[in-house]
């Protein structure tokens, strides 16, 4: 008797392993990076895994030539080029007051070109690739193997 409650106990066990490995999976490449808006342009993050926790503190820049909001005058770093920040899902790019800025998803914080930012998240290499289906702009990052883009983490965009 207790071998058969055994077996079916690890049996049960594989089967929600099992279940688990495709779950959220319909088919579709949820791990990619889309363009939001037009006038500024935002990069966006759209996948399932969890956040870096990496601290970027910066200047939200707005590029009028190419339409990007990017990240300059990064703290400890006297001459870091432009940071160009992937933000997570749910970000909408957005003008208030005449300035440009991104709302965080949800009804997150508002950050405005010109404002001191802090954001938790980490580097990016994709020299090795680009993330499937993303056509860059230009202006935005001319060089993906030279340029620092920084993933914002979904889960605590904002940091302290």
């Amino acid at each position: 008797m207790k071998k058969r409650i055994k077996v079916a106990t690890s049996n049960a066990l594989i089967i929600i392993a099992m279940a688990g490995c495709g779950a959220g999976d319909s088919g579709s490449n949820p791990d990619r990076v889309t363009i939001e808006g037009s006038d500024p342009l935002i990069l966006v993050h759209h996948h399932t895994r969890s956040g870096m926790q990496a601290l970027l503190t910066g200047k939200l820049v707005y590029k009028p030539t190419s339409k990007c909001l990017v990240i300059e005058h990064i703290a400890g770093a006297p001459s870091s080029p432009a940071v160009v920040p992937v933000w997570p899902q749910g970000t909408k790019p957005l003008i208030k007051s005449g300035k440009r800025g991104a709302q965080l998803p949800g009804n997150g914080p508002i950050l405005l070109e010109d404002a001191e930012v802090k954001i938790a998240g980490g580097y990016v290499d994709w020299k090795a690739s680009t993330p499937p289906g993303l056509e860059l702009p230009n202006n935005c990052i001319a060089d993906v193997a030279g340029s620092a883009i920084f993933e914002v983490n979904p889960f605590t965009p904002v940091g302290g």
